[in-house]
């Protein structure tokens, strides 16, 4: 086994290793604070989410992934200007914050019928002000992940990841059982990034200052003009769902949602992450190394990938409502169904991911903004009719689906750089059905049992 293979195999290990017992932290811990807090405030903080995660996508400048693909990622000088834009992306983000917090005050005090369902909630303001914060904290981190990653040694970083996510849990649940609040929602978030930033320091020898390079500011912007673009549209796509149902359906709705939702997207979580942190690095270095072995290396990785993810599909759609009446109180009975179907979603994903970010390590950025603006449109055009014609039914139907519209895009793009086929694309499909008859033979263990 070559270095490289050594080094991918063990990125690979500790990505998946801290990814599984941070999903187990978040189960735990979202099990605990489910009981203790009503499920309308997670339909709040969800909207709280919506709004300070859009904010911070629309300036998004891809500086981590210019610095992975940069030829000299260790150039202290070209390190100092990124994380200089950083800093300076962070403070506009809470500034832009800030606005938005107090415009939302002024509008629910005189113009209250423009609000109606979640937006109307009097605590929204006010959330959104302090969860907006973590952008200034957040924007401090040291660029040690960039160049660590495009090294593939990512131990301490999926460790010091891990370790914020611990402290901010135990936070949040020492809060939550003192005093019951949404404010223990919020502030987790502030302690989990506070810790992740210290950490960063303390971890790794980077320490930056802050410098301006006119040259190196322009060549970020040109490598990140496509990525703006194709972050805000991916914003609006995936919080598209939350800004919809926010204003129709009630803060307990959304909240139920949002559970469900959590649950479906752990098998999709874990495909990006290994895409964006190990996959992504991986195929940039083939491409800079010898650009013809890179077909029979995305295929490689995508065998294994794809079928451990459409296993756990088809494990998904068989086990989602015991997992609901298991896992939450009746309150949350109907988050079953809406797993159940949601578990569809990870299919798409599933297949443009790891395709997206091969794209990328050949600097075909522009695709992910068109992926994205089909994906846009058919949310916002298909939420709106089949939520009228279906009600809450048929918009999830509309979620679940809409991953696939853009498979023509990325294959067509794939096919015009030589990196596709259709039969290795598609192949691992068939083990969705093994996965679901495996979840039904558990269910009928438990039955006997």
């Amino acid at each position: 086994m070559t270095d490289k293979k050594k080094r991918f195999v063990k990125a690979g290990f500790w990505v998946m290793l801290i990814f599984g017992l941070s999903q187990l932290l978040r189960l735990g811990s979202n099990l605990i604070i489910t009981r203790l807090l009503a499920p309308e405030m997670f339909g709040v903080m969800a909207v709280v989410y919506v709004v300070t995660m859009g904010i911070s996508m629309f300036s998004d400048l891809g500086l981590w992934a210019f610095i992975v693909r940069h030829k000299d990622p260790t150039n202290k000088h070209m390190l100092n200007v990124v994380w200089t834009l950083q800093v300076v992306r962070g403070w506009l983000t809470f500034a832009v914050i800030t606005l938005f917090a107090i415009g939302l005050m002024i509008g629910e005090r005189y113009w209250p019928n423009l609000f109606s369902g979640v937006y109307a909630d009097p605590r929204l303001p006010l959330l959104i002000l302090v969860t907006g914060v973590t952008s200034i904290i957040g924007a401090y981190k040291t660029m040690a992940s960039a160049v660590m990653s495009r090294e593939m040694q990512v131990g301490k970083l999926e460790g010091i990841d891990f370790i914020s996510q611990v402290l901010g849990a135990v936070f949040m649940v020492a809060w939550v059982l003192i005093y019951p609040s949404i404010w223990a929602l919020a502030f987790s978030g502030i302690v989990s990034t506070l810790m992740g930033t210290l950490l960063s320091y303390y971890a790794f020898p980077y320490r930056h200052q802050l410098v301006w390079d006119k040259a190196i500011v322009k060549e970020v912007f040109h490598f990140g003009r496509w990525i703006v673009i194709s972050s805000m549209l991916t914003y609006l796509f995936l919080q598209g769902d939350k800004i919809f149902l926010a204003g129709t359906v009630t803060a307990t709705d959304l909240g139920i949602y949002s559970i469900a939702l959590m649950l479906a997207s752990v098998p999709t979580s874990i495909t990006h992450s290994l895409a964006a942190k190990i996959i992504f690095p991986f195929l940039s270095s083939v491409v800079h190394e010898d650009r013809t072995l890179l077909k029979e290396r995305y295929y490689k990785i995508r065998i294994y990938l794809d079928g451990a993810t459409f296993l756990c599909v088809g494990l998904l759609i068989a086990l989602a409502p015991f997992i609901i009446q298991a896992l939450y109180d009746p309150r949350y009975a109907e988050a079953g169904w809406m797993l159940q179907i949601l578990a569809f979603s990870v299919v798409g994903y599933s297949l443009s991911s790891v395709s997206v970010e091969c794209l990328s390590a050949l600097s075909i950025t522009k695709v992910n903004m068109w992926v994205m603006m089909v994906r846009t449109a058919g949310l916002f055009i298909g939420l709106p009719l089949f939520f009228k014609l279906f009600g809450m039914y048929g918009a999830i139907w509309v979620i679940t689906l809409n991953p696939l519209l853009a498979l023509p895009i990325i294959y067509w793009t794939l096919a015009k750089n030589n990196v596709f086929s259709l039969i290795k694309e598609l192949r691992m499909l068939a083990v969705i059905p093994l996965g679901y008859y495996l979840g039904e033979a558990v269910l009928a263990l438990l039955h006997l049992n």
